[in-house]
């Protein structure tokens, strides 16, 4: 439903929507709902999509026009599109309607994590397809353990880790195609490791 303003309201509201299509399962909107609050909206091609780079910037003739204006004024004009647009297409038909299965995939493996000894999700439940993990253990020390789980179970749970002074280390997790692709039974044993060791660790 469009915002109600009086004829002289100047004030644009703007929606970053860098991660819209992947909100819109948890608020149960569709992005034309989501979108009517807004004047202009930004739409990202390399999150969830997967596109090389690129967005798109939506609103009404007036606003559209100036902007590529602008655009060009910040140097955002690149020599040959070609590259950008076809992948941002590709992936956008893709991967357009599989948001709430991420979604869903999201809620189950956040679960899994907050199951294990000395981890938490943020949040608890996801409201994305992304959510943090955060282990109750040193980088250097939760490194090496995960390389193990990987070694066991061919089941890698992040490429990287970043120090984190309130409880140990972090890292985030994006769901896309390739959850699924991860058998049931590899994922629980993978988990099982996870926190059998880093009670070890911290017995």
């Amino acid at each position: 439903m469009p915002i109600d303003r009086s004829p002289n309201e100047e004030i644009k509201i703007h929606l970053d929507g860098a991660r819209l299509l992947e909100v819109l399962p948890y608020y149960q909107k569709t992005a034309a709902e989501v979108c009517a609050l807004f004047d202009s909206v930004y739409l990202s091609f390399y999150k969830g999509i997967g596109g090389i780079a690129g967005a798109i910037l939506a609103g009404d003739e007036a606003f559209t026009t100036e902007s590529k204006v602008w655009k060009r004024r910040h140097g955002g004009d690149l020599i040959s599109l070609y590259p950008y647009i076809v992948s941002a297409d590709h992936n956008f038909e893709q991967r357009k309607h599989r948001f709430p299965k991420y979604y869903e995939n999201a809620i189950e493996l956040a679960q899994l994590y907050n199951e294990c000894h000395a981890i938490v999700t943020r949040p608890a439940i996801p409201v994305s397809n992304m959510f943090h993990v955060h282990v109750g253990v040193p980088k250097e020390k939760l490194e090496p353990l995960l390389v193990t789980i990987y070694e066991e179970t061919d089941v890698a749970l992040t490429h990287y880790l970043r120090d984190d002074k309130e409880t140990g280390c972090y890292y985030e997790v994006s769901i896309g195609d390739r959850y699924d692709q991860v058998p049931k039974e590899d994922l629980k044993r993978a988990f099982q490791l996870l926190n059998e060791r880093i009670k070890a660790l911290q017995a």
